[in-house]
């Protein structure tokens, strides 16, 4: 990867300024959300559900094509952004979020005539029920001083914070509007189930009149059947995801350290637009391994990165030279189990079957090498399904594909003393029939 420089040795930005074909999935962010409006009706349905009270900033991101600023400046602290998804109007989503964060992250560039805004000037809820509007339609901070036209950024700003005050005035806290938005929506005596334990305070604080429960799942039930919007982000993703990983692989030398590795990866990830997540080399996640490459050696790539929090997932072996027999054996088994598993897969099977699938395959194909099948959808996250309950902690159950899944199936071999090791993977999407891959596919093996 060879990055122009300029005389003072930084970078050009013209080598660096965003893909001209990332414009259409950031104006399809601006105009709309992730989310497949669809099947959010489905799950609401399923469990008789009025509406969902969204905290969660991966499931506000989800809801409303939104990062809240909490998540990425004070991690884990309680929202402070909410979205609200109804049943009776799952297309059209509601905002409940500070006036500030309004006008400083919302209203940047974003064109949504879609979504309902509640506003608030205070993070808490310790005044009681807030009958009514409670501050003026003003935006706090950052007057127009007038001295000069506003850019065309604080234009759209101020114009956007405007309308939505102009609409509803601001409530003084986030309880107030929270309780506000759903007396106003009609939900106050509805089915509610809230993916944060705070909606259960404030619920109660105010003597909410119907059924509401904490779950954690909702959401990742509805992430598991991919949007048109989902689909193409997520292909981006993994397309950018792949070429960093091939990348890595082609550059692969003996003397190269662990670290030196990940280093790559992450800066031809962020040449691609993605972010780095992860890279495990060689069955190691760690960026600490101190260790070098070798000659002769087989070692797995599984690499991780995401574009606007999709998530793209793809593994190769790499050859170092001449691996020994039973590393090359490794990785056809790799290659091969993978294959077969990929041709099965279709609705109606489950995650179990999958592994059963692949054991099979290694059985009939005359290999002996042991292999961990582990079947998971990605998306907003690596691993981005809905859990069990298992005393308190979380497991995966037996899920079963349907179209419109974005699926991973982990085939690492799991022996050692071989000589490395070895991996194959790509993502898939389940269709009507089958499964077709979301990137470009390529050789199992990467020799340098």
């Amino acid at each position: 990867m060879i990055i122009p420089m300029n005389a003072t040795g930084s970078p050009l930005l013209s080598s660096l300024t965003a893909n001209p074909a990332d414009a259409a999935l950031y104006d399809a962010l601006s105009q709309g959300a992730p989310i497949n409006v669809e099947e959010a009706a489905r799950v609401m349905d399923r469990h008789d559900l009025d509406a969902i009270l969204i905290g969660e900033p991966v499931s506000v991101f989800h809801a409303l094509g939104h990062w809240p600023q909490i998540a990425r400046t004070r991690l884990g602290q309680p929202p402070g952004t909410f979205a609200i998804l109804r049943r009776s109007a799952p297309d059209r989503p509601v905002l409940i979020t500070s006036r500030f964060l309004h006008y400083y992250t919302w209203a940047d560039g974003r064109v949504r005539p879609d979504v309902d805004c509640w506003l608030y000037d205070d993070l808490a809820d310790d005044d009681g029920p807030v009958e009514g509007s409670a501050l003026p339609g003003d935006i706090p901070l950052c007057p127009d001083r007038g001295a000069v036209a506003l850019s065309p950024l604080e234009a759209h700003r101020l114009s956007t914070s405007r309308a939505a005050l102009n609409h509803r005035h601001a409530y003084r806290n986030a309880g107030g509007a929270i309780t506000a938005a759903l007396r106003e929506l009609g939900l106050w005596q509805g089915r509610l189930a809230c993916d944060h334990p705070v909606f259960a305070e404030v619920l109660a604080r105010h003597n909410h009149a119907g059924f509401a429960i904490i779950d954690y799942n909702i959401m990742r039930e509805i992430r598991l059947i991919k949007s048109p919007l989902e689909i193409a982000l997520m292909s981006r993703a993994a397309e950018a995801n792949v070429q960093a990983l091939e990348a890595v692989g082609h550059a692969a030398r003996a003397g190269a350290t662990y670290r030196d590795m990940h280093a790559l990866f992450r800066a031809e990830a962020a040449a691609r637009g993605n972010t780095a997540v992860f890279l495990n080399i060689d069955r190691a996640s760690s960026e600490l391994v101190p260790f070098a490459l070798r000659d002769g050696q087989a070692l797995f790539l599984d690499a991780v990165s995401h574009f606007q929090h999709y998530h793209g997932d793809f593994a190769r072996t790499v050859f170092i030279g001449d691996p020994p027999a039973a590393a090359r054996r490794a990785a056809d088994a790799a290659a091969f189990a993978w294959n077969a598993v990929r041709e099965a897969l279709k609705p109606g099977l489950k995650y179990s079957d999958i592994v059963r699938i692949g054991q099979e395959a290694l059985k009939k194909g005359g290999h002996d090498a042991i292999i961990g099948f582990g079947p998971h959808s990605c998306g907003l996250a690596h691993t981005d399904e809905p859990g069990e309950d298992a005393g308190g902690f979380w497991r995966k159950p037996d899920i079963t594909l349907r179209p419109g899944m974005i699926l991973s199936v982990d085939c690492p071999v799991l022996d050692s003393g071989i000589g490395g090791s070895a991996h194959c993977e790509d993502l898939v999407l389940i269709t009507p029939d089958g499964c077709e891959p979301i990137h470009s596919l390529h050789e199992p093996v990467i020799v340098v």
